[in-house]
């Protein structure tokens, strides 16, 4: 059964191009194609187990697991193939391929023009690690013909050419490893949100400077992986403007090198997500759209579908964040409903980062609708995923929208025991944040139930206003105000003013 689940992952995943390659090889098929059936009916469900029901009954004698299989390595040699033929790498292996047939047959200089055509569109390219076989085959192929009317001048020249490009591809390599650790520092530790936290980076910011202070060979990838890293530590380390100037400088860098961008564009991808990340962390609302256009961008090319639906899934979060924090909450909710086809049905095929932010913000809009008990429906679909959401920072900020929502419900009891468990977490990383905002949240859930004197209330607030002040002043407190504003929900419950107009009021005077 393990074997059919990933043959639905592939078959969902195909792009428009693959899918229609695959029919046509079909077609062009002889002989009985019970796979076929197989694959159409993999392509309008989703449940094995009538999947499997529906071929038995449509294929009498047929075998589900054989067709499985053939139709797992008929699908998998169709892409391949496809590849094979859009693919610019294959292309060069192809030059390579020719190359080493001319020279076992003793054509050497023909051997060589190929070997050329190859070394130049690897440079072209950029294709570094390609570039590099194809300059040491050339290598062993003078060798083997005693070199044979070369120069011991051209033989050095090349000889040093391969040294330059062995050590580009050791830094750059150097260099990928330090953006990913920061990457992933920012997945499973969010942004930081203290000096400590923000120190810990400077060990990596220092390596990579060292990195670009000693790469002689500047290219599309070396500056690309600088202005990535780059981008990442300023927004990790909340100085959303700088982060800002650098991804936008990334952004004109993939535009001047179309040709150079990955299929699908996964670095071009991030880049933008960066982006409206910043605008979002540091409320340049009114940038956004003009960004949220440029992912729509993406969605609209034949990429593969696995990749277009974590687009998909971006643009649903950026537009949301978008309507929520300039308070139009109407358009945030119809927002929801126009890709509850499209995208809502389909959360179990994200990856567990994206199923997290889905259903927080399915919780955050019911909330913010006044319709708490369809909140907890999105809060139960977190809280009971069991370990695995723990280690995501959205997890931490979950449990503190998870407070709100109960306490809309009067589940006071639940309140003290959450909040004790919570406080008990924040014992445990005292050293790493000041956890501000929490601590507001925590004394203003202990006053619960409210008094029904408003003007009681509106004291309460007052007395707020030093602790808000400094939390607004502090850089480290706007991740966790990013995806909901607990401060204004705060003041919406002792003003008696509404939630979503607190929050419009809020961007309007930015």
């Amino acid at each position: 059964m393990n074997k059919a689940i990933s043959l639905l992952v592939l078959i969902k995943s195909m792009s428009k191009a693959e899918k229609r390659y695959f029919r046509l090889y079909s077609n062009l098929q002889s002989g009985e194609k019970g796979y076929m059936s197989l694959y159409q009916l993999m392509e309008s469900k989703e449940e094995i187990d009538e999947i499997q029901k529906r071929f038995t009954l449509e294929n009498p004698g047929g075998n589900f697991e054989v067709a499985v299989k053939h139709l797992t390595s008929t699908i998998l040699d169709c892409i391949a193939h496809l590849r094979k033929k859009q693919d610019m790498q294959s292309r060069i292996f192809n030059y390579v391929t020719r190359a080493e047939i001319l020279f076992e047959r003793g054509l050497v200089d023909d051997s060589f023009a190929e070997l050329r055509k190859a070394r130049k569109l690897a440079e072209f390219y950029e294709y570094d690690l390609l570039s590099m076989l194809i300059r040491r085959k050339e290598l062993k192929y003078m060798s083997s013909i005693d070199f044979a009317g070369i120069t011991e001048k051209r033989l050095v020249d090349k000889q040093m050419k391969l040294n330059e490009i062995i050590k580009y591809t050791r830094n750059a390599n150097q260099h990928v490893q330090l953006y990913d650790i920061i990457k992933y520092r920012l997945t499973y530790k969010g942004l930081a949100r203290s000096d400590r936290q923000q120190q810990h980076l400077n060990d990596l910011v220092l390596s990579e400077l060292h990195l670009v202070s000693n790469t002689t060979h500047k290219t599309f990838e070396t500056e690309k992986l600088h202005l990535l890293f780059q981008a990442t530590y300023f927004l990790n380390s909340g100085n959303y403007k700088t982060a800002l100037r650098f991804y936008q400088e990334l952004i004109d860098l993939f535009e001047e090198n179309k040709h150079l961008m990955l299929h699908p564009p996964i670095h071009y991808f991030n880049a933008l997500k960066g982006i409206l990340d910043s605008l979002q962390s540091a409320k340049l609302y009114k940038e956004m759209p003009y960004f949220i256009e440029k992912v729509k961008e993406i969605e609209s090319k034949d990429y593969p579908q696995d990749f277009l639906l974590s687009v998909n899934t971006f643009c649903y979060l950026s537009e949301f964040s978008y309507y929520f924090q300039t308070g139009d909450i109407e358009s945030a909710r119809e927002l929801k409903l126009t890709y509850e086809e499209s995208l809502l049905k389909k959360t179990d095929m994200l990856n567990l980062q994206l199923q997290l932010e889905l259903n927080l913000n399915a919780a955050i809009l019911a909330l913010a609708l006044g319709d708490p008990k369809e909140a907890r429906k999105g809060m139960k679909k977190i809280l009971g995923a069991g370990k695995v959401l723990h280690n995501f920072p959205d997890y931490k900020i979950a449990r503190l929208i998870n407070l709100l929502i109960q306490a809309e419900l009067g589940n006071y009891d639940y309140l003290e025991n959450e909040v004790s468990s919570l406080k008990r977490s924040i014992a445990a990383e005292k050293n790493l944040y000041q956890y501000r905002t929490e601590k507001l949240l925590f004394k203003f859930i202990k006053l619960l139930p409210l008094s029904q004197d408003i003007n009681e209330n509106r004291n309460i607030w007052n007395t707020f206003q030093k602790d808000i002040e400094i939390i607004n002043q502090n850089k480290y407190e706007r991740p966790l105000l990013k995806t909901f504003d607990f401060i204004a929900w705060i003041e919406s419950k002792l003003t008696g003013q509404p939630f979503m107009t607190i929050i419009k009021n809020k961007t309007s005077s930015l």
